[in-house]
């Protein structure tokens, strides 16, 4: 089950990035609602927090069992 939530958070993690960087781009190029990008922005980095967290609190080195 660890290694189906290091998988699932690391997802998550990646996709967060990739809102981010439509956000950011959204905000720069797009600018008729600022406040659409500014929710996407703020989303992706609280997706990025949880999916980090998720993964790294499931991940394991292989080392003690």
């Amino acid at each position: 089950m660890g290694e189906f939530l290091v998988l699932v958070g690391g997802f998550t993690a990646f996709i967060s990035v990739i809102a981010f960087l439509i956000g950011i781009g959204r905000l720069i190029f797009i600018s008729d609602d600022k406040k659409v990008s500014l929710k996407i922005i703020l989303y992706s980095v609280i997706a990025f927090i949880i999916g980090f967290g998720t993964c790294a609190a499931n991940f394991s080195l292989g080392g003690m069992h």
